[in-house]
């Protein structure tokens, strides 16, 4: 576990959705903690590849190597921070940590908010030792040697979300039964796993009507919709409009994205751009998954 009580902030940001947002692979001294506020990623570590997504932190303890890109259908939008503590993770602990109640989130857009107000304060340092606790709470409840059904399904679901995919199928990834696995991931998420995956596929179909000019036939079969009238049918249930009247919208919106905080470079830690720190070389090495 983390010696807490001696934990030192060294760092907090905020990576903005990019689709072309990209990072080599890299290891650090220290810990870093990688919260998803939306969207979607891919992490390669030498081990295996993860697919973090929503509300799920990711966990970098020192020396692991990393790299990163975003999900160019679905772009990350992500704090992250940077911490200075002893300790090791518990044998059979996850990688990524869910956050059903939230309190992962707002202890990280606080932290944000007070080092880009305050600098690496009292206060901040407080809330980094709680966001640490409450990652020992996390480890702490995934039970030792067995992996999290939930988790595993929504990984797989993220990374196969383009073929067909049934309950009973991811609910042998996470070796539960379907009907476990409907009554988990709905207490966790909220959603039951098709209405997730549905909507996963949708998220994608909709990124795909803003950045392309392919077809809704092409879109629809690219992102895992069997039937392009059932997914024009989604899409205007949802959102309102037609694929066309979406795409003609979002086309003739002037959007934006919203800058990261100012840099706070100074030597007790600060706010900071993650991409400008770690340099990308031109063919970033990243693993295959």
């Amino acid at each position: 576990m983390l010696s807490v009580a001696e934990a030192r902030l060294l760092y907090t940001g905020h990576t903005p959705p990019d689709a072309a947002w990209e990072m080599a692979a890299h290891t650090h001294p220290h810990w870093e903690f990688v919260y998803f506020l939306r969207g979607c990623g891919r992490i390669d570590t030498p081990s295996r590849t993860l697919h973090p997504q929503q509300y799920y932190l990711a966990v970098y303890p020192p020396g692991l190597s990393h790299a990163e890109r975003a999900d160019p259908l679905e772009p990350e939008d992500t704090i992250f921070l940077g911490v200075e503590v002893a300790g090791a993770v518990p044998a059979g602990a996850p990688p990524l940590l869910p956050d059903p109640r939230g309190e992962l989130r707002w202890l990280a857009e606080r932290l944000l908010e007070e080092v880009t107000t305050h600098g690496v304060s009292a206060l901040a340092t407080h809330y980094t030792r709680a966001f640490l606790l409450l990652i020992e709470r996390g480890w702490a409840a995934q039970p030792a040697g067995r992996p999290d059904a939930v988790e595993a399904a929504v990984q797989y679901l993220h990374a196969n979300f383009t073929r067909r995919l049934t309950l009973a199928e991811l609910a042998g990834v996470g070796r539960v039964s379907p009907t476990h696995l409907a009554h988990r991931f709905t207490a966790r998420l909220g959603e039951s796993p098709m209405r997730y995956l549905q909507r996963v596929r949708l998220e994608a179909g909709k990124r795909l009507l803003a950045t392309t000019d392919l077809s809704v036939q092409e879109i629809a079969r690219h992102v895992g919709f069997d039937d392009p009238l059932y997914f024009s049918r989604v899409l205007k249930r949802t959102t309102g409009a037609s694929p066309s009247g979406y795409r003609r919208a979002v086309k003739n919106a002037t959007t934006s994205i919203p800058a990261a905080p100012p840099s706070i470079p100074n030597g007790e830690g600060g706010a900071y751009d993650r991409a400008s720190a770690y340099p990308h070389p031109p063919s970033p090495p990243f693993l295959e998954g």
